[in-house]
């Protein structure tokens, strides 16, 4: 007789008797089943409430976040962000990612269930010169089988079920990938259809001294042609004229880029939108609301799907350290085959030709080198980066909101100078053309006040890109902008 440990039980009985053994040994092993392993604990997060910045334009209220761009009031990026949530490649990447992990968990799932496998043999047996109790010497026969065989293997420590929990938190995972993914998309859209408009600003500020400026030289022209201006003048004229126009490939290259780079987001090609803008002049920089709601600092860290995501790939990685440690223990199934045995296939469907099995089976890893036990301190390594990961995500979860938090206050600030700077250069080059064209000044003076002027209007065009781009990112990181689509699947 074999050894137990060998675990191979299967005997022959009658099938009542044997329905009856199947039952009892199913009783036994369930009652005294468990889980053996660590259980997963949610990390608590202890973040604090305030922020480290305040400023009037800072409110600590709740906020309005899911649809922050319906706060621009601008029906084209409301437009564009749809079009990239319907579109985008990598967004579609990540929607598919669930559909991998739900089939994933599905497979987990089938196996609680008994396998079922249908057989059908044929096959012949005989003996040459020799002589046996089953077949005389030189005989030979025929013989089919036909039948149905099942395992089902008993959950008695908990394995299948460590592996099913695991894949319930790698697809929570998956969909909270998906809306980190749709976080950045939305943000992005956002930040590069400002920028956008932004460099179409700048050039029109640019275009509009270069005419400025030609009518200027043509002035200075006229003035030199009647003697009454010297070269030196019509020259730095014409210096100052060309300096300014020279700035324009590089903003309208720029642009391009934006615009190619915005299609792309929406799923499209680079030159999808670029007649858009290179046509519709009625474009510009929408207004930003004058207060942002951030709410409290434990929110966002509710908020936030990328700590969703690492909060998931712990409990994943803590389910896999007891799916190891079940490899331990032994694994029980119950087996049994029902069939027809028959010397010719016609003979199948004889009554008398009924065969039947029904066992117990159970395995136990006796020594495998120490495989298994080194396997369980993979998961605990991997589980232990996973929890460091997850601390890591919210320490920059925490930084990315501070950092800005404080460049928009900041930024906004230097958006506030600078719009009193050109006022004040404005006006400044108003003064010196009246004066050059009263005579009490020369035309250097009237150069430089409209060459300052360009610097600051070009400067405060930028800074109000830099406002809107800092509040998007700051939107972004307070966790905002998934939530209306989070529902969405791979199907739509």
């Amino acid at each position: 007789m074999k050894p137990a440990w060998v675990g191979v039980f299967t005997t022959l009985y009658h099938p009542f008797t044997l329905a009856r053994h199947g039952v009892l040994f199913f009783a036994i092993v369930v009652s005294s089943s468990c889980t053996v392993g660590p259980d997963y604990v949610a990390p608590t997060l202890d973040a604090g409430d305030q922020w480290s910045t305040s400023a009037n334009a800072v409110s600590h209220d709740a906020p309005p976040l899911s649809e922050w761009w319906t706060l621009f009031n601008d029906a084209t990026l409301e437009n564009y962000i749809d079009q990239a949530v319907a579109h985008n490649r990598t967004l579609s990447i990540a929607k598919t990612n669930i559909l991998r992990a739900h089939a994933l968990r599905r497979q987990a799932g089938s196996q609680f269930l008994p396998t079922i496998d249908g057989s059908l043999s044929h096959s012949r047996q005989g003996t040459s010169g020799t002589t046996s109790d089953t077949f005389s010497a030189g005989s030979r026969r025929t013989l089919y089988n036909a039948g149905i065989v099942s395992t089902w293997e008993l959950d008695i420590f908990g394995g299948l079920r460590r592996q099913a929990n695991a894949s319930d938190a790698r697809l929570e995972s998956a969909i909270a990938n998906k809306n980190t993914v749709l976080l950045g998309i939305v943000a992005e859209v956002g930040r590069t259809y400002f920028d956008v408009l932004g460099l179409q600003t700048r050039i029109e500020i640019i275009e509009k001294n270069i005419a400025l400026q030609a009518t200027t030289f043509g002035l200075i022209e006229d003035l030199f042609n009647a003697g009454e201006a010297t070269e030196f003048d019509l020259s730095r004229a014409r210096a100052q004229e060309q300096l300014t126009r020279s700035r324009l490939p590089d903003l309208r290259a720029e642009m391009k880029a934006s615009v190619f780079r915005l299609s792309v987001l929406l799923g499209q090609a680079p030159e999808y939108l670029l007649d858009n803008f290179l046509s519709e002049q009625s474009l510009t920089l929408p207004l930003p609301p004058e207060v942002v709601f951030t709410g409290i600092r434990s929110d966002v860290l509710r908020r936030r799907p990328d700590i969703r995501l690492v909060e998931r790939d712990l409990a994943a990685a803590t389910e896999d350290i007891g799916l190891q440690v079940a490899e331990l223990f032994p694994r029980f199934f119950l087996t049994g085959d029902i069939g027809r045995a028959a010397s010719s296939s016609s003979n199948l469907a004889d009554q008398l030709s009924n065969t039947f099995s029904f066992g117990q089976l159970m395995q136990w890893p006796i020594f495998n080198g120490g495989r298994l036990r080194a396997q369980i301190d993979v998961e605990k390594a991997d589980a232990a980066m996973a929890a460091d990961l997850y601390e890591q995500t919210v320490l920059n979860a925490l930084s990315e909101v501070e950092s800005s938090l404080a460049r928009y206050v900041e930024k906004r600030a230097t958006r506030d100078k600078l719009q009193h700077a050109f006022a004040n250069q404005q006006r400044a080059a108003e003064l010196a053309r009246v004066l050059f064209n009263s005579g009490e000044t020369n035309f250097l003076a009237v150069l430089d006040a409209e060459r300052a002027l360009i610097d600051v209007e070009d400067s405060l065009a930028n800074s109000e890109i830099d406002v809107r781009l800092n509040l998007v990112t700051l939107y972004a990181a307070l966790g905002g902008g998934w939530q209306p689509y989070s529902s969405i699947s791979a199907e739509n």
